[in-house]
Protein backbone atom coordinates (compact mmCIF):
# COMPACT_ATOMS: atom_id res chain seq x y z
CA UNK A 1 0.00 0.00 0.00
CA UNK A 2 1.57 3.05 -0.76
CA UNK A 3 2.59 5.55 2.02
CA UNK A 4 1.46 9.04 3.31
CA UNK A 5 2.29 12.18 1.66
CA UNK A 6 4.58 14.32 4.46
CA UNK A 7 1.41 17.01 3.67
CA UNK A 8 -1.11 14.65 5.47
CA UNK A 9 0.56 15.10 8.82
CA UNK A 10 0.25 18.93 8.27
CA UNK A 11 -3.20 19.07 6.84
CA UNK A 12 -4.53 16.88 9.84
CA UNK A 13 -2.68 19.06 12.25
CA UNK A 14 -4.60 22.29 11.29
CA UNK A 15 -7.55 20.11 10.59
CA UNK A 16 -8.02 19.38 14.65
CA UNK A 17 -7.05 23.09 15.35
CA UNK A 18 -9.57 23.73 13.17
CA UNK A 19 -12.37 21.32 14.92
CA UNK A 20 -11.26 22.32 18.70
CA UNK A 21 -12.29 26.16 17.74
CA UNK A 22 -15.42 24.67 15.97
CA UNK A 23 -16.26 22.63 19.24
CA UNK A 24 -15.55 25.16 22.08
CA UNK A 25 -19.26 26.49 21.09
CA UNK A 26 -20.88 23.30 21.20
CA UNK A 27 -22.71 22.10 24.63
CA UNK A 28 -20.22 19.31 25.25
CA UNK A 29 -23.27 16.51 26.27
CA UNK A 30 -24.97 16.93 22.63
CA UNK A 31 -23.62 14.95 19.84
CA UNK A 32 -24.25 17.36 16.91
CA UNK A 33 -24.82 13.73 14.73
CA UNK A 34 -25.69 10.74 16.72
CA UNK A 35 -22.82 8.09 15.78
CA UNK A 36 -24.96 5.44 15.32
CA UNK A 37 -25.76 7.05 12.21
CA UNK A 38 -22.21 8.47 11.08
CA UNK A 39 -21.41 4.36 11.48
CA UNK A 40 -24.06 3.40 9.14
CA UNK A 41 -23.51 6.20 6.76
CA UNK A 42 -19.48 4.95 6.75
CA UNK A 43 -20.78 1.59 5.89
CA UNK A 44 -23.33 2.18 2.88
CA UNK A 45 -20.43 4.37 1.70
CA UNK A 46 -18.65 1.64 1.40
CA UNK A 47 -20.83 -0.72 -0.12
CA UNK A 48 -21.54 1.78 -2.54
CA UNK A 49 -17.97 2.41 -3.89
CA UNK A 50 -17.11 -1.26 -3.58
CA UNK A 51 -20.01 -2.03 -6.07
CA UNK A 52 -18.14 0.60 -8.44
CA UNK A 53 -20.50 3.66 -8.20
CA UNK A 54 -18.80 7.11 -8.57
CA UNK A 55 -18.39 9.22 -5.52
CA UNK A 56 -20.48 11.28 -6.01
CA UNK A 57 -23.55 8.88 -6.90
CA UNK A 58 -22.75 7.21 -3.97
CA UNK A 59 -23.08 10.71 -1.92
CA UNK A 60 -26.00 11.76 -3.36
CA UNK A 61 -27.91 8.25 -2.73
CA UNK A 62 -26.81 8.76 0.86
CA UNK A 63 -27.65 12.27 1.40
CA UNK A 64 -31.82 10.71 0.33
CA UNK A 65 -31.40 8.00 2.47
CA UNK A 66 -30.10 10.22 5.67
CA UNK A 67 -33.59 11.19 7.78
CA UNK A 68 -31.42 13.26 10.18
CA UNK A 69 -31.85 17.19 9.38
CA UNK A 70 -28.28 18.37 10.59
CA UNK A 71 -26.44 15.19 9.15
CA UNK A 72 -28.56 15.56 6.01
CA UNK A 73 -27.09 19.16 5.58
CA UNK A 74 -23.31 17.92 6.46
CA UNK A 75 -22.98 15.33 3.80
CA UNK A 76 -24.26 17.94 1.45
CA UNK A 77 -22.09 20.25 1.44
CA UNK A 78 -19.38 17.66 1.42
CA UNK A 79 -20.87 16.72 -1.87
CA UNK A 80 -20.36 20.19 -2.71
CA UNK A 81 -16.76 20.01 -1.86
CA UNK A 82 -16.04 16.80 -3.75
CA UNK A 83 -17.75 18.70 -6.67
CA UNK A 84 -15.63 21.62 -6.84
CA UNK A 85 -12.87 18.92 -7.05
CA UNK A 86 -11.78 18.70 -3.41
CA UNK A 87 -11.40 14.96 -2.23
CA UNK A 88 -13.93 13.88 0.33
CA UNK A 89 -11.41 13.83 3.48
CA UNK A 90 -11.12 17.54 2.49
CA UNK A 91 -14.55 17.96 2.40
CA UNK A 92 -14.81 16.14 5.60
CA UNK A 93 -12.47 18.03 7.68
CA UNK A 94 -14.56 21.20 8.84
CA UNK A 95 -16.92 19.27 10.45
CA UNK A 96 -14.51 17.53 13.27
CA UNK A 97 -17.52 17.08 15.33
CA UNK A 98 -18.75 14.68 13.54
CA UNK A 99 -15.95 13.25 11.34
CA UNK A 100 -13.04 12.51 13.79
CA UNK A 101 -9.38 12.58 13.46
CA UNK A 102 -9.30 8.89 12.75
CA UNK A 103 -11.97 9.29 10.57
CA UNK A 104 -9.85 12.11 8.30
CA UNK A 105 -6.80 10.07 8.54
CA UNK A 106 -8.02 6.37 7.05
CA UNK A 107 -10.23 8.46 4.85
CA UNK A 108 -7.04 10.37 3.19
CA UNK A 109 -4.73 7.32 3.36
CA UNK A 110 -7.66 5.59 1.58
CA UNK A 111 -8.17 8.09 -1.07
CA UNK A 112 -3.92 8.20 -1.31
CA UNK A 113 -3.55 4.93 -1.98
CA UNK A 114 -6.67 4.05 -4.50
CA UNK A 115 -8.68 1.70 -1.79
CA UNK A 116 -10.86 3.97 -0.14
CA UNK A 117 -13.90 1.56 -0.43
CA UNK A 118 -11.64 -0.79 1.41
CA UNK A 119 -10.23 1.46 4.21
CA UNK A 120 -14.06 2.60 4.47
CA UNK A 121 -15.39 -1.10 5.13
CA UNK A 122 -12.55 -1.35 8.05
CA UNK A 123 -13.32 1.80 9.18
CA UNK A 124 -16.88 1.29 9.84
CA UNK A 125 -16.15 -2.34 11.20
CA UNK A 126 -13.68 -0.62 13.56
CA UNK A 127 -16.40 2.18 14.25
CA UNK A 128 -19.25 -0.30 15.40
CA UNK A 129 -16.80 -2.34 17.46
CA UNK A 130 -15.68 0.95 19.62
CA UNK A 131 -19.09 2.03 19.55
CA UNK A 132 -20.61 -1.21 21.14
CA UNK A 133 -17.51 -1.38 23.64
CA UNK A 134 -18.48 2.29 25.23
CA UNK A 135 -22.02 1.54 25.24
CA UNK A 136 -21.27 -1.61 26.94
CA UNK A 137 -19.35 0.72 29.32
CA UNK A 138 -21.70 3.17 29.56
CA UNK A 139 -24.46 1.10 30.76
CA UNK A 140 -22.60 -0.61 33.21
CA UNK A 141 -21.52 2.59 34.90
CA UNK A 142 -24.98 4.51 34.64
CA UNK A 143 -27.26 1.41 35.30
CA UNK A 144 -25.93 1.21 39.16
CA UNK A 145 -26.35 5.28 38.98
CA UNK A 146 -29.37 5.42 37.87
CA UNK A 147 -30.80 2.77 41.19
CA UNK A 148 -28.45 4.72 43.45
CA UNK A 149 -30.04 8.41 42.21
CA UNK A 150 -33.92 6.65 42.44
CA UNK A 151 -32.74 5.74 46.46
CA UNK A 152 -31.46 9.06 47.48
CA UNK A 153 -34.85 10.55 45.86
CA UNK A 154 -36.86 8.02 47.79
CA UNK A 155 -35.01 8.28 50.95
CA UNK A 156 -35.15 12.12 50.79
CA UNK A 157 -39.11 12.36 49.81
CA UNK A 158 -39.87 10.06 53.30
CA UNK A 159 -37.52 12.32 55.70
CA UNK A 160 -39.06 15.89 53.86
CA UNK A 161 -42.12 14.72 52.93
CA UNK A 162 -43.24 11.83 55.08
CA UNK A 163 -41.38 11.79 58.31
CA UNK A 164 -42.87 15.19 58.87
CA UNK A 165 -45.91 14.15 58.84
CA UNK A 166 -45.71 12.27 61.89
CA UNK A 167 -43.70 15.04 64.17
CA UNK A 168 -46.93 16.75 65.50
CA UNK A 169 -48.25 13.19 66.43
CA UNK A 170 -45.59 12.01 68.40
CA UNK A 171 -45.04 15.89 70.02
CA UNK A 172 -47.95 14.52 72.41
CA UNK A 173 -46.09 11.66 73.52
CA UNK A 174 -45.32 12.29 77.27
CA UNK A 175 -42.70 9.36 76.44
CA UNK A 176 -39.57 9.27 75.74
CA UNK A 177 -39.06 8.72 71.90
CA UNK A 178 -36.69 5.51 70.87
CA UNK A 179 -33.18 6.09 69.44
CA UNK A 180 -34.01 5.20 65.40
CA UNK A 181 -37.13 7.28 65.70
CA UNK A 182 -35.31 9.98 67.23
CA UNK A 183 -32.77 10.43 64.85
CA UNK A 184 -34.61 10.18 61.57
CA UNK A 185 -37.17 12.69 63.18
CA UNK A 186 -33.74 15.11 63.77
CA UNK A 187 -32.42 14.33 60.26
CA UNK A 188 -35.66 15.41 58.47
CA UNK A 189 -36.29 18.53 60.97
CA UNK A 190 -32.80 19.68 59.49
CA UNK A 191 -33.55 19.33 56.08
CA UNK A 192 -37.16 20.47 55.98
CA UNK A 193 -35.66 23.89 57.48
CA UNK A 194 -32.38 23.80 55.15
CA UNK A 195 -33.34 22.77 52.03
CA UNK A 196 -32.65 25.90 50.20
CA UNK A 197 -29.55 26.12 51.50
CA UNK A 198 -28.81 22.19 51.10
CA UNK A 199 -29.58 22.23 47.48
CA UNK A 200 -27.76 26.11 46.79
CA UNK A 201 -24.59 24.21 48.33
CA UNK A 202 -24.67 21.03 46.37
CA UNK A 203 -25.23 23.31 43.04
CA UNK A 204 -22.10 25.46 43.96
CA UNK A 205 -20.24 22.09 44.89
CA UNK A 206 -21.29 20.47 41.27
CA UNK A 207 -20.23 23.51 39.67
CA UNK A 208 -17.00 23.56 41.29
CA UNK A 209 -16.14 20.53 40.41
CA UNK A 210 -17.36 20.89 36.78
CA UNK A 211 -14.62 23.66 36.70
CA UNK A 212 -11.84 22.09 38.15
CA UNK A 213 -12.29 18.96 35.76
CA UNK A 214 -11.61 20.96 33.03
CA UNK A 215 -8.51 22.00 34.59
CA UNK A 216 -5.66 20.00 34.01
CA UNK A 217 -4.71 18.97 37.61
CA UNK A 218 -8.23 17.95 38.37
CA UNK A 219 -8.76 16.49 34.90
CA UNK A 220 -5.57 13.94 35.93
CA UNK A 221 -6.72 13.47 39.03
CA UNK A 222 -10.76 12.23 37.64
CA UNK A 223 -8.51 10.24 35.50
CA UNK A 224 -6.38 8.22 38.01
CA UNK A 225 -9.91 8.04 40.15
CA UNK A 226 -11.54 6.22 37.46
CA UNK A 227 -8.97 4.13 37.02
CA UNK A 228 -8.36 2.92 40.75
CA UNK A 229 -11.84 2.53 41.58
CA UNK A 230 -12.01 -1.25 42.44
CA UNK A 231 -13.53 -3.39 39.59
CA UNK A 232 -15.27 0.01 37.71
CA UNK A 233 -11.51 0.94 37.28
CA UNK A 234 -10.33 -2.16 36.00
CA UNK A 235 -13.18 -2.23 33.48
CA UNK A 236 -12.24 1.22 32.36
CA UNK A 237 -8.62 -0.01 32.06
CA UNK A 238 -9.73 -2.67 29.47
CA UNK A 239 -11.97 -0.54 27.50
CA UNK A 240 -9.63 1.76 26.93
CA UNK A 241 -7.21 -0.73 25.92
CA UNK A 242 -9.37 -2.15 24.05
CA UNK A 243 -9.76 1.15 22.27
CA UNK A 244 -6.68 2.23 21.66
CA UNK A 245 -4.76 -1.55 20.18
CA UNK A 246 -7.91 -1.64 18.18
CA UNK A 247 -7.70 2.15 16.75
CA UNK A 248 -4.13 1.33 16.35
CA UNK A 249 -4.43 -1.89 13.91
CA UNK A 250 -6.34 0.21 11.99
CA UNK A 251 -4.52 2.56 11.59
CA UNK A 252 -1.21 0.49 10.58
CA UNK A 253 -3.52 -2.31 8.79
CA UNK A 254 -4.43 0.73 6.41
CA UNK A 255 -0.76 1.90 5.84
CA UNK A 256 -0.68 4.79 8.25
CA UNK A 257 2.82 4.85 9.97
CA UNK A 258 3.45 4.27 13.71
CA UNK A 259 4.40 7.44 14.14
CA UNK A 260 1.14 9.21 12.41
CA UNK A 261 -0.61 7.18 13.87
CA UNK A 262 -0.13 7.34 17.52
CA UNK A 263 -0.25 11.45 16.25
CA UNK A 264 -3.71 10.70 15.36
CA UNK A 265 -4.39 8.92 18.77
CA UNK A 266 -3.41 11.10 21.01
CA UNK A 267 -5.53 14.14 19.03
CA UNK A 268 -8.41 11.53 19.67
CA UNK A 269 -8.02 10.59 23.01
CA UNK A 270 -10.00 12.61 25.91
CA UNK A 271 -8.45 10.81 28.56
CA UNK A 272 -5.81 13.08 30.08
CA UNK A 273 -3.38 9.89 31.38
CA UNK A 274 -3.46 7.71 28.30
CA UNK A 275 -2.90 10.80 26.22
CA UNK A 276 0.16 11.49 28.39
CA UNK A 277 1.12 7.67 27.68
CA UNK A 278 0.88 8.24 23.96
CA UNK A 279 2.83 11.15 23.72
CA UNK A 280 5.87 9.25 25.47
CA UNK A 281 5.24 6.21 22.72
CA UNK A 282 6.01 8.81 19.90
CA UNK A 283 8.78 10.43 21.79
CA UNK A 284 9.85 7.14 22.01
CA UNK A 285 9.58 5.60 18.11
CA UNK A 286 10.93 9.28 16.91
CA UNK A 287 14.17 8.31 19.03
CA UNK A 288 14.23 4.71 17.70
CA UNK A 289 12.93 2.78 20.43
CA UNK A 290 10.23 -0.10 20.29
CA UNK A 291 6.44 0.59 20.90
CA UNK A 292 6.82 -2.41 23.67
CA UNK A 293 9.66 -0.47 26.11
CA UNK A 294 8.03 2.83 25.91
CA UNK A 295 4.94 1.28 28.06
CA UNK A 296 6.92 -0.61 31.10
CA UNK A 297 5.51 2.12 33.36
CA UNK A 298 1.85 2.48 31.80
CA UNK A 299 -1.07 3.24 33.92
CA UNK A 300 -3.34 1.57 31.93
CA UNK A 301 -1.38 -1.45 30.20
CA UNK A 302 -0.64 -4.38 31.76
CA UNK A 303 2.66 -6.45 31.28
CA UNK A 304 0.57 -9.11 29.39
CA UNK A 305 0.06 -6.44 26.40
CA UNK A 306 3.62 -5.53 26.33
CA UNK A 307 4.28 -8.68 25.87
CA UNK A 308 2.17 -9.41 23.11
CA UNK A 309 3.02 -6.15 21.50
CA UNK A 310 7.18 -6.92 21.54
CA UNK A 311 6.17 -10.12 19.95
CA UNK A 312 3.83 -8.33 17.03
CA UNK A 313 7.23 -6.10 16.57
CA UNK A 314 9.40 -8.89 16.21
CA UNK A 315 7.60 -10.84 13.96
CA UNK A 316 7.00 -7.92 12.27
CA UNK A 317 3.09 -8.59 12.65
CA UNK A 318 2.61 -5.54 14.78
CA UNK A 319 -0.86 -5.09 13.54
CA UNK A 320 -2.16 -8.25 13.37
CA UNK A 321 -0.97 -8.56 17.92
CA UNK A 322 -2.92 -5.37 17.98
CA UNK A 323 -5.79 -6.73 16.24
CA UNK A 324 -6.01 -9.60 19.01
CA UNK A 325 -5.19 -7.73 22.14
CA UNK A 326 -8.02 -5.06 21.54
CA UNK A 327 -10.51 -8.04 20.58
CA UNK A 328 -9.74 -10.16 23.64
CA UNK A 329 -9.59 -7.22 25.85
CA UNK A 330 -13.03 -6.39 24.55
CA UNK A 331 -14.28 -9.87 25.40
CA UNK A 332 -12.69 -9.35 28.86
CA UNK A 333 -14.69 -6.23 29.49
CA UNK A 334 -18.05 -8.48 28.12
CA UNK A 335 -17.40 -10.81 30.71
CA UNK A 336 -16.76 -8.00 33.23
CA UNK A 337 -20.23 -6.00 32.14
CA UNK A 338 -22.28 -8.84 32.47
CA UNK A 339 -20.70 -10.00 36.09
CA UNK A 340 -21.60 -6.29 37.53
CA UNK A 341 -24.93 -6.51 36.17
CA UNK A 342 -26.02 -9.53 37.33
CA UNK A 343 -24.75 -9.04 40.83
CA UNK A 344 -25.10 -5.32 41.51
CA UNK A 345 -28.70 -5.06 40.71
CA UNK A 346 -29.78 -7.53 43.38
CA UNK A 347 -27.27 -6.26 45.81
CA UNK A 348 -29.04 -2.51 45.40
CA UNK A 349 -32.51 -3.52 45.77
CA UNK A 350 -31.41 -5.28 48.61
CA UNK A 351 -29.33 -2.43 50.47
CA UNK A 352 -32.04 0.35 49.03
CA UNK A 353 -35.06 -1.92 50.65
CA UNK A 354 -32.99 -2.16 54.09
CA UNK A 355 -32.71 1.76 54.00
CA UNK A 356 -36.75 2.67 53.23
CA UNK A 357 -37.15 -0.65 55.77
CA UNK A 358 -34.96 0.75 58.48
CA UNK A 359 -36.88 4.63 58.29
CA UNK A 360 -40.58 2.72 57.98
CA UNK A 361 -39.41 0.85 61.28
CA UNK A 362 -37.90 3.82 62.90
CA UNK A 363 -41.19 6.00 62.71
CA UNK A 364 -43.54 2.98 63.49
CA UNK A 365 -41.42 2.03 66.90
CA UNK A 366 -42.61 4.30 69.68
CA UNK A 367 -46.21 2.81 68.12
CA UNK A 368 -45.61 -0.51 68.07
CA UNK A 369 -44.14 0.29 72.28
CA UNK A 370 -47.25 1.89 72.65
CA UNK A 371 -49.48 -1.83 72.05
CA UNK A 372 -46.87 -3.42 73.81
CA UNK A 373 -47.65 -1.04 77.12
CA UNK A 374 -51.08 -1.08 76.42
CA UNK A 375 -51.67 -4.61 75.85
Amino acid sequence: MAGLPKTIAKQQKGATSKGLMSREIKLPFIKEVPEKLVIEFTRNLAVMLKAKLPLLKALDTSIEQISHKRFKEIIGHVRKEVKRGRSLSQGMKNYSSVFDSIYIQLTEVGEVSGVLDDVLLRLSSYQEKAYKLKQKIRMALVYPSIIITVAIAAVSFLLVFVVPTFVDMYRDFDAQLPGPTQIILTVSEFLTQNLIIILFILFALFMLLRFLVKTEKGNRFVNILRLRIPYFGTMYSKGLVSQFTSTLSTLLHSGVTLSESLEVLKKSTSNSILNQEIAEMGTSIRKGKSLNKSLHKSLIFPIMVTQMISVGEETASLDEMLHQVGTLYEEEVDIMVEGLTSVIEPVLIVFIGLILGAIIVALYLPIFEMVNVVG
